[in-house]
């Protein structure tokens, strides 16, 4: 999320925060890969990262 804000590090304290402010993008991308069945791990689950945000 801090690099989609482009900051160094954003406080434990103020996390909630900044995923309220980037959920939109953050569920619109999860439910791309959803979509697109792009399951990752064991058990399998989607995995948002920052270069999935890119734009």
């Amino acid at each position: 999320m801090d690099d989609l804000e482009h900051v160094p590090r954003t406080p434990a304290n103020q996390r909630q925060e900044q995923f309220a402010r980037l959920r939109d993008r953050i569920e619109a991308c999860a439910s791309r890969k959803f979509l697109a069945r792009e399951f990752e791990g064991n058990p399998p689950g989607i995995i948002v990262r920052s270069i999935d945000l890119r734009t």
